[in-house]
């Protein structure tokens, strides 16, 4: 769960920040400015790309500090950054623009729409379904991913996804362990994170429809959305718009390589604060972003609907991809991640219909939670 990371659910992550309540104009842009700009002093982090929006309105997006420490290159709106586990809130959504065009039902097992067999060893008569690979209670386990390292390594990867997928989830493939590849549960009767099986749900996207995952989102989602600065691989961009992400070495900054890893749907997207503010205006109105529709209001809120297979935190639950926090009279959507050199979170309080982001090129600490908290108290204060 380290490597692309759900954001954790213990109470004290999720204290809102002190922040300036009510404040608003510049003044309040001002404080903001200051509240980022001495937390990336603080955590030594390079740079962060935030942004906020309301309904179908960009409120604030902005870049601070450095895409690129050798050469003083500035973050800006437009900087594409490495957003990990976020990645899954893009998969999700293309899966249910899927699911609402009759292509598969959310209680379907998904071996009959599978080229290769994905059976529980424990529980072979249990089938495994699109619901249980949403809410993370498939027993598709990352052990053996955890083991090798996550399969990460520079540059793009060069498995395609269903080999991987394959290799690690049917008997006699290369990755295949009885034992790790799942988990002792039932399927469908605990919550344990799940990176594979998320993998697993966008490579079902090209078994459903004619297109698979990548071709599709950049057609249906990227495209009409005027996301410019996204892709699943870093070919599909251009260098010079990526942020370089970074580790700290004896007080010093260090660059990394890009990384890659054969199950891409579950993390690997590149994409900038202006960029993913137009994807989060689906959910803040209404599935519908300059009059082309995506998802319909009464499949979002399918998709925001708690699961029954509770999480480990009483303040927390489980929808299909997104994970739901209780905040005072709030519910709000969430979902973070994390790699090397890379963290995130993507932030949406339906109830006022705001959305919040904030992406970073390294793991040093930057509150990326608390940041797009902060965004949102200023928003409902404006």
């Amino acid at each position: 769960m380290d490597r692309r990371h759900f954001l954790g659910l213990a109470a004290s992550v999720f204290a809102v920040p002190a922040a300036a309540s009510g404040t608003s104009g510049q003044h309040g842009e001002d404080d903001f400015d200051t509240y980022i700009k001495g937390n990336l002093a603080r955590t030594h982090t390079p740079g962060l790309s935030v942004a906020i929006v309301r309904g179908s309105e960009t409120l604030f997006i902005k870049g601070f500090g450095f895409a690129d420490i050798a050469t003083n290159k500035p973050i800006t709106a437009d900087t594409a950054f490495d957003i990990a586990s976020v990645s899954k809130t893009v998969t999700g959504t293309a899966m249910m623009m899927l699911f609402q065009e009759g292509m598969y039902k959310l209680d379907d097992p998904i071996g009959p729409y599978l080229d290769f067999p994905v059976i529980h060893p424990k529980f072979p008569h249990v089938p495994i379904t699109f619901r249980h690979l949403f809410t993370h209670t498939s027993a598709i386990s990352d052990a053996v991913e955890e083991e090798n390292n996550w399969f990460m390594a520079p540059g793009d990867p060069t498995l395609p996804l269903r080999d991987f997928l394959r290799g690690y989830l049917s008997v006699g493939g290369r990755w295949y362990d009885p034992v790790k590849s799942y988990s002792g549960n039932k399927p469908g009767t605990v919550w344990s994170y799940s990176n594979i099986g998320v993998a697993l749900l966008g490579y079902l996207a090209g078994r459903v429809a004619p297109d698979p995952l990548d071709v599709m989102t950049r057609k249906r989602v990227f495209a009409p959305l005027g996301m410019r600065n996204t892709g699943w691989r870093y070919a599909d961009l251009r260098p010079e718009n990526v942020a370089t992400t970074y580790k700290i070495d004896s007080g010093k900054f260090v660059a990394l390589p890009p990384m890659g890893y054969p199950d891409w749907p579950d993390g690997s997207l590149r994409t900038s604060g202006r960029d993913f503010a137009e994807f989060l205006k689906i959910y803040t109105g209404d599935g519908t972003v300059d009059g082309t529709s995506y998802l319909a209001p009464k499949t979002i809120a399918t998709m925001l609907t708690p699961d029954p297979v509770r999480v480990d935190d009483p303040a927390g639950h489980q929808a299909l991809i997104w994970q739901l926090l209780d905040q005072g009279n709030l519910r709000l959507a969430i979902h973070g991640g994390k790699d090397p050199g890379a963290a995130s979170v993507a932030v949406i309080d339906m109830k006022n219909r705001l959305g919040a982001l904030a992406f970073a090129n390294s793991r040093s600490g930057m509150p990326v939670f608390g940041t797009c908290l902060r965004l949102l108290e200023w928003a409902r204060g404006t």
